[in-house]
């Protein structure tokens, strides 16, 4: 209770992030993406076999399609499903914990860095609790999402560690846990570390600090070899498969100026006002339209919290913060996609806090309430988008249909002798054994004997007896006979036909 009287503006915005990110979770996202059904389908089986989809006992990276995911989500997700079943709001409930648990870190993490500056740690939490970005990446089972938690952890604890040296063990387990979480951490966190350890030197290298650092170094090091061995055995297949210094048929590029030259302007677009605060669908997954990833009330405050650092660089927090800023968009910059919001997810919060910091110079109430004001206005417009407009535009990036599909093909199963499943929009066998309730051992021992997932061959296929054909409006002709059902996305444009011959 004195907890509670004494923080009760952060109770009220933990409230607030809690709601974002849980209100109408099931359905908004408006599908399961077929990451997000892989890791709820690995996450039972390794539940009810200790074995992944391919069989593979306890592995540290999960196979997948055409990469290999990290570990740590899954297996907290594991208990989950498979206590309380295999659905979208169990599969992203860890996301959202993770977010939730973001804001209330970051307050922390902003008054152990800065610690007489007032209302910056208030004002940091609900920058992120409200922050479109943020929103996006913690409501879908996005395993970054998770990492961040733990990236942010990471840093809380080694800043409180200069005075209670023994927190410097959680500060290397949230580290070890980032890195067994995503991936970009493994390029992004040994960067901050570098800077954070020439920054903070003097701490870091002080006597007291010395047997609990070698403890926390050795600790981590064990923790991180089968990580180590796993990547070096060929467990980490993404970075050549994302990486602009390999090709799509996967050799090694020449470094050469005109690489040079995509590094540097890969870099630079992530800082971009278009980036950051205009609306993009080029990944509508976490990307909305007319609507950036940060609120555009925002933006001056970003700008005038970047002025305060500059003036404050000769302080430790401002050059952490400054560093942070700089090595957030590294992991993202050598991607073949850019700007790529969730490979520039880490450099989120120096943003937060330095637009914290920007709305700490408002001195003067009549300034303060026409911020206040268009804070709201900002917020209103970015719920309105998001719950109303993004449901239905993003559907089909979400692969949206296959639910209502699979389910359609569970129904006439026993009624035909095959069943195809078009794989035009992509890995149509881990929707089937999700939404179709798929019990782990039967699959493995052939109870999806009936199902064939490929496109579909209307030349052919509409002659085969007693099959069920789940195709595209591209491969069923409209006015094919046979047609039992049309699955449309929200829109109304045809997902899916369903064809009985």
């Amino acid at each position: 209770m004195i907890w509670i009287k004494k923080n009760w503006k952060l109770l009220v915005i933990i409230v607030l992030a809690a709601f974002l990110r849980l209100y109408n979770l099931s359905s908004n996202p408006p599908a399961l993406s077929w990451d997000e059904a892989a890791i709820g389908w690995n996450a039972k089986t390794i539940f009810h076999t200790r074995r992944d989809e391919y069989g593979t006992r306890l592995p540290l990276s999960f196979q997948s399609f055409g990469d290999y995911k990290a570990p740590v989500y899954i297996y907290l997700t594991a208990p989950i499903v498979g206590l309380f079943g295999m659905n979208e709001f169990n599969v992203r409930l860890i996301s959202v914990l993770a977010g939730i648990a973001s804001v209330v870190v970051i307050y922390y993490l902003a008054q152990a860095l800065i610690p007489k500056a007032k209302n910056l740690p208030l004002l940091s939490a609900l920058l992120l609790a409200i922050t479109p970005w943020h929103v996006l990446m913690s409501r879908p089972a996005f395993e970054p999402n998770l990492a961040l938690f733990f990236i942010l952890s990471a840093i809380y604890f080694r800043l409180k560690s200069f005075k209670h040296p023994s927190l410097i063990i959680l500060t290397a387990l949230s580290g070890v846990l980032a890195l067994y979480t995503y991936h970009s951490p493994k390029i992004f966190l040994p960067l901050l570390i570098l800077g954070g350890v020439t920054i903070f030197r003097k701490k870091v290298f002080a006597k007291k600090m010395r047997q609990w650092t070698i403890a926390a170094a050795i600790l981590a090091a064990i923790l991180l070899f089968p990580l180590a061995k796993d990547t070096l055995s060929g467990g980490d297949s993404r970075f050549q498969g994302t990486s602009i210094f390999y090709t799509k048929e996967g050799d090694s590029k020449p470094f050469n100026l005109s690489l040079a030259s995509d590094l540097i302007k890969n870099y630079f677009i992530h800082y971009s006002p278009q980036f950051l605060f205009s609306g993009n669908s080029n990944i509508p997954r976490i990307q909305m339209q007319q609507l950036g990833l940060l609120l555009l009330i925002q933006a001056p405050f970003l700008i005038i919290g970047f002025i305060y650092l500059l003036k404050h660089r000769q302080t430790n927090w401002a050059k952490f913060l400054l560093w942070w800023l700089i090595v957030g968009p590294v992991p993202a910059m050598i991607g073949f996609e850019t700007p790529h919001p969730i490979r520039a997810y880490n450099f989120l919060p120096a943003l937060t806090i330095t637009s914290a910091l920007g709305l700490t110079q408002l001195k003067k109430p009549l300034f303060k309430n026409l911020v206040i004001l268009g804070f709201i206005f900002n917020i209103s417009f970015f719920l309105y988008r998001y719950f109303i407009h993004y449901p239905i535009y993003s559907a089909p990036d979400w692969q949206y249909g296959y639910k209502q599909a699979v389910l359609t093909a569970r129904e006439y199963e026993d009624k035909v002798d095959k069943v195809i499943i078009t794989s035009s929009y992509g890995q149509p066998h881990i929707f089937t054994y999700f939404y179709q309730q798929r019990q782990p051992l039967d699959v493995f021992w052939g109870a999806m004997i009936k199902y064939t997932f490929r496109d579909l061959k209307w030349d052919e296929d509409p002659h085969l007896n007693q099959v069920l054909l789940i195709g595209t409006p591209e491969e069923v002709p409209p006015d094919a006979s046979g047609i039992i059902k049309t699955i449309n996305f929200p829109d109304g444009k045809v997902a899916f036909q369903v064809v009985k011959t």
